[in-house]
């Protein structure tokens, strides 16, 4: 429930969310949740946090929180928004939302957005994947994806800096579900994920990582013919779409799941080349 901000601690950094609607957490303190009213006022923070650390000229907060309906005040008008935003986040000392001569700067902890905790665990499970750590990896990512809450940026507009940033944020949820996913495999959930995976598929069909994990993980459940089937759809589906085959890698994998190859039941998970 949203609560007053004078209930909070004014001297804590606030605590943002991007991950899905606009969330803010004056004082760092997760139990308490201030709404942010307001399409200007959020489309401001969006922009804002989307440029976090960095100048956003009084001219660019016209352009991208107005648009094509600049105000007749302008100075003002980006005075009262930066004033009625300041008091979303708790900040009645600029403390947090500072100001420059060309304009304002959202200098939060970066640990106090949810994108960058999300990055940090992304990160930190990758490497415990290719440490060979399946377990600590899938705890790292599966805590990670737990941090959207639905769409990046839901409801702050289209600002060039938050479309930028919606587009690494959503390449970065591809990345930690397609790691997660390799953890689990080789934790042996294959049976788990194989619901996941039909849904991951149809609902992208020509995603080649996800095909390979949903073969892997059909064989791996003792379904050789639904492994190889999954395979012939989807080198129907990229023929049909884009004119190619499956990739080399897949076409292995075909291979060696035709000649019920024992060497696919454990061990490590094939990876797809464009994963870094």
């Amino acid at each position: 429930m949203p609560v007053p901000i004078a209930d909070l601690n004014p001297g804590a950094a606030p605590q943002i969310g991007i991950l899905g609607p606009l969330e803010v957490h004056p004082a760092g303190q997760f139990e308490h949740r201030v709404s942010v009213g307001g399409i200007r006022i959020r489309a401001l923070l969006g922009a804002l946090t989307a440029r976090r650390g960095k100048v956003m000229t009084s001219e660019q907060i016209l352009k991208e929180v107005w648009s094509e309906s600049q105000p007749v005040t302008e100075r003002k008008a980006v005075a009262v928004a930066v004033l009625r935003l300041r008091r979303v986040l708790g900040d009645s000392e600029g403390k947090w939302l500072l100001t420059r001569p060309s304009g304002y700067v959202l200098n939060v902890p970066p640990g106090h957005v949810d994108a960058v905790r999300a990055e940090r665990l992304v990160r930190e499970g990758k490497d415990a994947l290719a440490a060979g750590q399946a377990g600590l990896a899938s705890r790292c990512l599966t805590r990670a994806l737990a941090h959207w809450r639905g769409d990046p940026y839901a409801d702050a507009g289209t600002s060039p800096a938050v479309v930028q940033h919606v587009t690494e944020l959503e390449s970065l949820r591809s990345e930690a579900v397609q790691a997660r996913i390799d953890a689990d495999l080789a934790l042996g959930r294959h049976r788990e994920l194989i619901g996941e995976l039909r849904s991951l598929t149809a609902a992208n069909p020509l995603h080649e990582p996800h095909w390979l994990q949903l073969m892997l993980a059909l064989y791996r459940s003792g379904k050789q013919a639904e492994a190889l089937a999954a395979y012939v759809e989807l080198r129907r589906t990229l023929a049909e779409n884009m004119g190619v085959d499956p990739g080399q890698q897949l076409q292995d994998l075909y291979l060696r799941m035709l000649r019920v190859d024992t060497g696919l039941l454990t061990g490590p998970v094939p990876t797809l080349s464009w994963q870094s």
